[in-house]
């Protein structure tokens, strides 16, 4: 994988004609190479591959180069480290990663880098990032099936008075403690009631009462890679006008769901995903614009956000196999009444396949 990537990178900097990229995303050093480390720096050039970090480092950073058949060199206070480093390596022009640098930073790498050209760079690497290998896949699937469990907890927690926060805490533990995650992808959301109307609600100290409505929005890290699972509960009795509302809503994001993600095919416009979902609920008189405020979806791997954007606007990009991207319509109803004052977010995880179409990677299932 490592040669691969190298190979795809060099072919873009010289289709872009940039002689040095300088590598200051953390994530996508650890893409490339597998070093993990606050500080470092990669520069990849036509001929040569160099890692830069300090002596916090050196032991793993050593090793891990003499593995990649790639050069190390260790950072110190020569005020001159930088201008000697170009001309060792005749570099004379650095494309940077401007979505990672700013403006700060930039400042900096232009005291340190004296008559060095720089050339602003965006998503080489992130672009390759779309599209994941089996052992990624491999690696997402595990962590989807991670979140799918720690959720199952969560569930079974369901009680009158404990607070979203508690529920929260639930899925941290049952993921770190039962089931081998390293962290959370995000901080999880656990919205009671009318909280659920909010598509990014904080978890509070809000107390679980009878017949309400609960949103989960959830996701667990491992191996470096994130999953990201949305799923929508009622607690108490199934009956009544307000569980009726709710019921209905959630049938309708749930088929806008099943809609966009039919779209998932190798070759389709990703904008067609949200189109399907924006144009069933308005064949049902809802009124997406307002009620249905964000994207269908986004890819997912190392980055809990990253390409491709799965928009209405994304005319432009084509779903390829091998992409993980999210399905999540959503629609968010809060007018102070009792009777609409909820909001029902469905997410899954989807792995695009040119065989089989759109593969879901989670598996939680709920039946209202």
């Amino acid at each position: 994988m490592f040669q691969t990537t190298i190979q795809k990178i060099r072919k873009e900097l010289q289709k872009k004609k940039i002689e040095c990229l300088l590598v200051s995303n953390l994530k996508n050093i650890w893409y490339i190479t597998g070093f993990s480390a606050s500080f470092a720096k990669l520069f990849i050039t036509q001929n040569n591959i160099i890692l830069v970090s300090d002596s916090r480092y050196s032991v793993q950073a050593k090793k891990l180069c003499r593995k990649l058949e790639i050069e190390y060199i260790e950072i110190h206070s020569d005020k001159n480290f930088w201008n000697n480093f170009c001309t060792q390596y005749a570099i004379k022009t650095i494309g940077i990663e401007s979505d990672n640098i700013t403006l700060a930073d930039f400042q900096v790498l232009q005291k340190q880098f004296r008559n060095i050209d720089f050339i602003e760079t965006r998503n080489i690497i992130e672009t390759l990032r779309k599209k994941k290998t089996e052992e990624e896949l491999d690696i997402l699937q595990e962590c989807a099936r991670i979140g799918d469990l720690s959720l199952q907890k969560v569930v079974e927690s369901f009680r009158e008075g404990i607070t979203e926060k508690e529920l929260a805490w639930i899925f941290e533990k049952s993921a770190r403690e039962l089931f081998g995650a390293s962290g959370l992808s995000f901080d999880t959301i656990v919205a009671f009631g009318e909280h659920s109307a909010s598509p990014h609600h904080e978890s509070s100290d809000s107390v679980l009462k009878k017949n309400t409505p609960i949103l989960i929005d959830c996701g667990v890290r491992y191996k470096n890679y994130c999953s990201d699972l949305t799923r929508c509960f009622w607690f108490g009795e199934k009956s009544g006008e307000k569980y009726e509302n709710w019921k209905s809503v959630y049938k309708l994001v749930k088929q806008a769901q099943e809609m966009g993600i039919c779209q998932m095919k190798v070759g389709t416009k990703i904008a067609e995903s949200e189109r399907s979902a924006r144009s069933y609920f308005e064949s049902h008189n809802i009124n997406h614009r307002q009620y249905f405020g964000h994207s269908f979806g986004h890819g997912v791997g190392i980055d809990i956000h990253e390409l491709p954007h799965v928009s209405g606007a994304n005319e432009k990009e084509q779903y390829e196999e091998g992409m993980v991207v999210t399905a999540e319509p959503g629609l968010y109803f809060s007018d102070n009444s009792e009777r609409m004052n909820f909001g029902i977010r469905i997410e899954d995880m989807v792995y695009i396949s040119k065989e089989k179409g759109a593969q879901y990677l989670s598996h939680f299932r709920y039946e209202i």
